[in-house]
């Protein structure tokens, strides 16, 4: 078993009538398996990251294309909770025994992912 720290930071001057400024971390305890890696995902079928029934996972993906094309993210069941344009990224608790995954809504673009299964 292992440590994954997790920091998110959010700031803005200009986004609200306050300015915006915090940030949470955590200290996630995971085991193996975990996985990294790049992918070509297409826009004819979703590409699975994580299967469902393998138990719960945190996923970390990015839309490191670019083709300016936006990634869905969906279920592995294809329900949509999510699009990511070039460059936007999003971490993800799943649900136990919940998979994932992603299509191009045109094209194919390349996308960057980690999965990581909780201890």
């Amino acid at each position: 078993m292992s440590t994954l720290n997790v920091k998110l930071t959010l700031g803005n001057t200009s986004a609200l009538s306050d300015v915006i400024s915090f940030s949470v971390s955590d200290a996630l305890s995971v085991t193996s398996p975990s996985e990294m890696s790049r992918i070509n995902v297409l826009h004819t079928s979703p590409t699975e990251f994580a299967a469902a029934s393998t138990g719960t996972h945190y996923v970390y993906i990015k839309n490191i294309g670019t083709n300016s094309r936006v990634v869905e993210i969906r279920t592995a069941g294809g329900t949509s909770f999510g699009q990511l344009a070039t460059g936007e990224f999003c971490f993800v608790p799943l649900l136990n025994n919940g998979g994932v995954e992603a299509i191009s809504l045109v094209g194919s673009e390349v996308v960057e992912y980690a999965i990581f299964k909780k201890a």
